[in-house]
Parts: structure tokens; sequence; C-alpha cells
């Protein structure tokens, strides 16, 4: 078969079903992965589509099923955040995942205090790090298309699906390791109850600390805070007023390298007096003396999740209703470091 060239008339789907062997609806159940037929003759339907060169009119195809064959992408602050390793991974597992499935992948606009003008023309979107006070991720929340929030959503947001990083389990391995070095007095440092994985990181520390009839020391601060030297001035008072503490346990590098920079203002010495570890790796963690204890966040798997599980939604023929509150979760290696290792000496009378 010889496919057409400029000039000569565009191949048609009643030609590939012609040429195949098939009805129109055959051929293009065949070409959607949708119908029931034999695996010969989806293979059949797509060779001959291909020898021919057709190329299915998706504008057509979007007006028979509604469908844009385009998924959204939002981040409270996208341009800026793609100077971060994370989103960066983030976005690249996404656009594979998408990419599989022949579909584009927008990165929709962001502006955290003014509304949208109009809708996105996307099929569903992927909302990643859900923040309480992003007015535009609430308004895309509340949108009659399918959501899936790319990490655990704030009480206060609308309900979604949720692909998060398996927090529970990371942390909890932490903590116990740092139990078996003699902590009874951690200071969990996290975003405030605008962030849902700030929520997770307080619910998993509470609960651990009840388990073992000890209390912790909590310290909000601003979801993506990327000031060493802000979280420092945060922590100073925090850590003068609470010389127990045996453990820092912050949700990013920035605090935990705060932490470190006030401990040693006071005399302590953070792996030996006192024990640090970050809910997030980064490069910086492992050059700090010591080298820091942290949980990977797996940026690439996560991306790759989200779009997978707003796909699945999307093809669902029970419709997006049924996946609100689900959570998927992706596992998060613990890689502990000398800044957990060591032993520590009761103070306890």
């Amino acid at each position: 078969m010889t496919p057409r060239g400029r000039g000569v008339a565009a191949v048609t789907l009643k030609d590939v079903a012609a040429a195949a062997g098939v009805s129109v609806a055959t051929a293009s159940q065949a070409l959607a992965g949708r119908g029931r037929m034999t695996d010969a003759t989806r293979d059949r339907v797509r060779r001959t589509a291909d020898d021919l060169g057709y190329l299915a009119n998706a504008l057509a195809r979007g007006l028979r099923t509604g469908r844009t064959q385009a998924l959204g992408v939002h981040h409270e602050h996208a341009a800026a955040s793609l100077s971060t390793a994370y989103f960066r991974d983030f976005l690249a597992g996404a656009i594979e995942a998408a990419h599989r499935h022949d579909h584009d992948l927008v990165v929709l606009s962001s502006d955290t205090d003014r509304p949208r003008t109009t809708a996105p023309r996307v099929d569903g979107v992927v909302v990643v790090d859900p923040i309480a006070d992003d007015l535009r991720a609430r308004e895309l929340m509340e949108l009659p298309v399918p959501v899936v929030a790319g990490e655990h959503v704030p009480s206060s947001m609308p309900p979604c699906a949720v692909v998060a990083a398996d927090h529970a389990t990371a942390v909890r391995a932490v903590l116990d390791a740092a139990a078996a070095r003699g902590v009874r007095r951690p200071l969990l440092v996290a975003p405030d109850e605008n962030s849902g994985w700030g929520e997770v990181l307080r619910d998993v520390v509470g609960a651990w600390c009840v388990e073992r009839g000890v209390a912790p020391v909590l310290m909000a601060t601003r979801f993506g805070e990327q000031s060493v030297d802000r979280h420092r001035e945060l922590l100073t008072p925090v850590l003068a007023a609470h010389p127990e503490v045996d453990l820092v346990l912050g949700a990013s590098p920035y605090a935990v390298q705060g932490a470190m920079v006030v401990l040693r203002g006071m005399g302590r010495m953070p792996g030996r007096d006192v024990l640090v570890a970050s809910c997030a790796d980064a490069p910086g963690l492992l050059t700090e003396d010591p080298p820091v204890t942290a949980v990977e966040l797996p940026a690439h798997a996560l991306g790759v999740a989200c779009v997978e599980r707003l796909v699945a939604i999307l093809d669902d023929a029970e419709g997006p209703h049924a996946a609100l509150d689900t959570v998927q979760t992706v596992p998060a290696p613990v890689h502990l470091r000398a800044s957990t290792a060591a032993t520590l000496v009761s103070t306890t009378v």
C-alpha cells in the first residue's frame, strides 16, 4: 500500500476500514484501543492505517467524544518551580505518561490571587502540591472535569483522587530509627494547614508519639519556604524554649539546615547531641556535616502515576465520582545517614 502524499485527498477512516476488511465502527474502536475484537484484527487495522498514512482528525474525534486528548498540569508557581529538580522530574514523568497515551500535556496558567477568565480546554487536570489558598487550584478542583492531586489535599479543599508519596511509611521508618537511638522528644517543622502534606506529617508524627507515650513539639511554616535564614529565624526561639528536643525532623532541607545553624549556635552538635532528619532529600544534605538522613520524594514516579490515574479515571465507565477521596501511594525510599546514627545519652532522671 502506498501512503497518500500532499495534494492527494486525505485518507479517511472509511478508507482504512475498507482496506482492512472491517466496518468503520470496528476500525474506529481498534485505533482508539477500545471495543471487543481479536488482537489480530486490532493489529491489522493499525498496520493498515500506518500503511495508508492515516492520521485521525483530532477535532472531529473531539466533537464525537467530547474529548480534547489534552491534560492540564497546575502548580501554584509553575514557572518559578521549573528551577527545582522536583518539579522538573515530576513534569518529565507526567509528559512521559501522557505521550504514552497519545495525550497532549498543557501547563496551565497560574496566578494564586486572580481567578481564571475561561475554563481550560483539557479533559482532566493534575494539581501538583495543592495549597488551600491557591485560588486557581481551588477553581480547577471545582470544575466538572476529573482532577488528580499530586500529593495530599488540604482538608479545606474539594475532594479529588490523590496520588502521593508514601510519607507515612517513610517517616515512621525515620522515627523508628531515631527511637532506637534514644529519641524521646521530636520537633517537627512542617507546612501549615494550607498544605495537605503538612497535615499528613503532623498526623503521622502525632500518632507515632501517642503510641510511645511521648509528646512532639510542632512548628508550622509556609509551604515552599526555601530560605535557610528564614527557618533559622523561626527556629531560634522554638529550640531555645525546648532544650529537651533530641530530634529535629524538618519537612524540607531548608528547615533542617536552618535548625543545624541554630543548634550549633546553642553549642549543640547535630548528629551527636541532637539527631536531625529531613522529609525531603536534596544534594546539599549529603554534603552537610554530618550527612543528613532524608526521605527521597519520587517526583518522576509521581508524575507518571498521576497521569496514569487521570487517564484511567477518564476511561472509567463509572465516571470520575468513583475516584473521589481515593488515595494511591508511591514508595518513598529512606536514606539513613550519620545525622541519626549516634546513640543519645538519656538525661531523664
